[in-house]
């Protein structure tokens, strides 16, 4: 009788080696992806918290020249006093515009070096009215609109 050293129908071990290798490999990776999204996703957060607190500090700063205005105006009557718009003058990065009836004030807080909190108030007989406090990109608030065509 004779011997049948004929190996079995079957995978062999070399074919689940390589498996295992490419299993292991595409786990690598994916781990490594992961470690690279969480890094920039805590970077991100790093920027946004110091974005957040340097708008919030902007935003108390502006408010503290709003609260310097008004106590300045509230001890006059007549908004066109010299005086008044002597001590308006004095106020760092106030401009004013002086009418018989009211005085519009605006003023601008830097956030960071490219953007800025653009506050405005005109404060007349029947109060202060706030008419302007919003983020601008660069110093001055554009006043024309963009040039878009209307399709006319």
């Amino acid at each position: 009788m004779a011997k049948n050293n004929s190996r079995p129908a079957g995978i062999g071990t070399g074919y689940l080696s390589l498996m295992m290798i490419f299993v292991v490999l595409c786990l690598t990776i994916l781990a490594a992806l992961s470690f690279s999204a969480a890094e920039s996703e805590k970077k991100y957060s790093e920027k946004s918290a110091e974005y957040t607190k340097a708008y919030y500090d902007a935003d108390t700063r502006a408010k503290q020249t709003y609260a310097q205005i008004a106590e300045t105006v509230n001890r006059y009557t007549d908004y066109s006093d010299f005086m008044l718009l002597g001590e308006l003058d004095a106020i760092e990065g106030v401009s004013y515009e002086s009418y018989s009836d009211r005085i519009d004030i605006s003023w601008f807080t830097p956030i960071n070096d490219r953007q800025s909190i653009y506050s405005e108030i005109s404060i007349s007989d029947n109060g202060t009215a706030v008419t302007g406090w919003y983020t601008i990109q660069g110093d001055i608030p554009e006043e024309e609109p963009l040039n878009v065509w209307l399709g006319e």
